[in-house]
């Protein structure tokens, strides 16, 4: 019996919002290993009390879906330290944890997460983690564990329509357009808008929403009530252009909607690593623009481009087929990677 651990869940106490992409990477790995019932699926986003702790370590393993979690300081469970993981049996299994993508969270690993990483260890043959530049840092801090931290990619552009078939559907009936609406979001996004508007005029468009901020309020966020108000300005400003440009403007209210979406999309264009590489496993056409780094181990492993919103239609011959057979490749080491547990 084996129970998972995602950012997927948010704690009523939690200020953060609801990301849609971990409800991706969760399906993912459960298609990998199978489905994990609700009484054994916990939040990666609080400390977990003795009671729940207790279900844990009655099982085989402690599955942590992966996501951009790992930082200088990455722990599982706010609060949790090797020191209470010592006093536990729990087997901690990452899968497709990768590097957090801002450059100063990954700067040097903190002596306290070395800890945690090396007792994980003590009970796991190996571990897996989403893309080269994850496995460098790992093995830059450290280097005793070389070997055991296996490249496999993220669970999410695992599926049997890119391992198994030829071609990438080539339609364009239901473009998807998914913006990241934090930081300087808005050249960016707005390109990407006024392109699809532009190139894909007879399709019907969408503007699928990861994370609704908006929905969440002002709580969102530490900084000043003033900016807190202007971003979000900004995020209903992203979706009235995209409403004025044609778009239909779509907040799935769960993983499970997302992915019953996607089903009828052909082709995807946007910032959401997850969305990304979902429509990839479905062999559908996909194309990434950059928010932060998260993104740049990917694309040099598997080979599909970072593109510029400003010059999309510089991309829209690419050939994605060298992207399956890497791909395929690094599904072999997943496989092994699952096949040690």
């Amino acid at each position: 019996m084996r129970c998972v651990v995602t950012p997927y869940l948010i704690p009523k106490s939690s200020p953060k919002t609801v990301n849609v992409g971990d409800g991706i990477i969760l399906h993912a790995v459960e298609r990998l290993l199978g489905r994990f019932p609700r009484e054994l699926t916990f939040s990666a986003r609080v400390l977990p009390p003795p009671a729940q702790l207790a279900v844990m370590e009655e099982c085989s393993e402690v599955i942590l879906a992966g996501a951009n979690q790992l930082t200088d300081d990455y722990t599982v469970w706010p609060g949790f330290d090797r020191a209470a993981l010592a006093q536990t049996n729990l087997k901690l299994v990452p899968v497709g944890i990768g590097i957090h993508g801002e450059a100063s969270r990954n700067t040097g690993m903190s002596d306290a997460t070395r800890g945690i990483i090396g007792l994980l260890h003590d009970r796991l043959a190996y571990s897996s983690w989403r893309c080269p530049r994850t496995v460098k840092y790992l093995n830059r801090s450290m280097p005793a564990l070389r070997g055991r931290f296996l490249m496999t990619g993220c669970p999410a552009l695992f599926d049997r329509p890119l391992l198994s078939e030829q071609r990438f559907w080539q339609g364009q009936d239901v473009v998807a357009v998914t913006p990241t609406e934090r930081g300087d979001f808005w050249k960016r996004e707005a390109a990407v808008i006024d392109f699809v508007a532009r190139r894909f005029r007879s399709s019907r468009r969408l503007l699928v929403i990861h994370q609704d901020y908006k929905a969440a309020g002002l709580r969102q966020t530490t900084r000043s009530k003033l900016a807190s108000m202007l971003v979000s300005d900004k995020r209903s400003a992203l979706r009235r252009l995209a409403q004025s440009h044609g778009f239909e403007v779509v907040v799935p209210a769960c993983a499970d909607a997302a992915l019953a979406l996607y089903e009828t999309v052909n082709l995807h264009i946007g910032s959401r690593l997850h969305a990304h590489l979902h429509l990839l496993s479905q062999n559908r056409r996909s194309f990434l623009t950059k928010v932060d780094e998260r993104i740049t181990g990917f694309a040099e492993h598997f080979g599909f481009p970072i593109c510029d919103p400003l010059r999309l239609d510089d991309y829209m011959d690419f050939d994605f087929e060298p992207v399956r057979e890497r791909a395929r490749r690094t599904f072999e080491v997943m496989s092994r990677f699952v096949d040690s547990l």
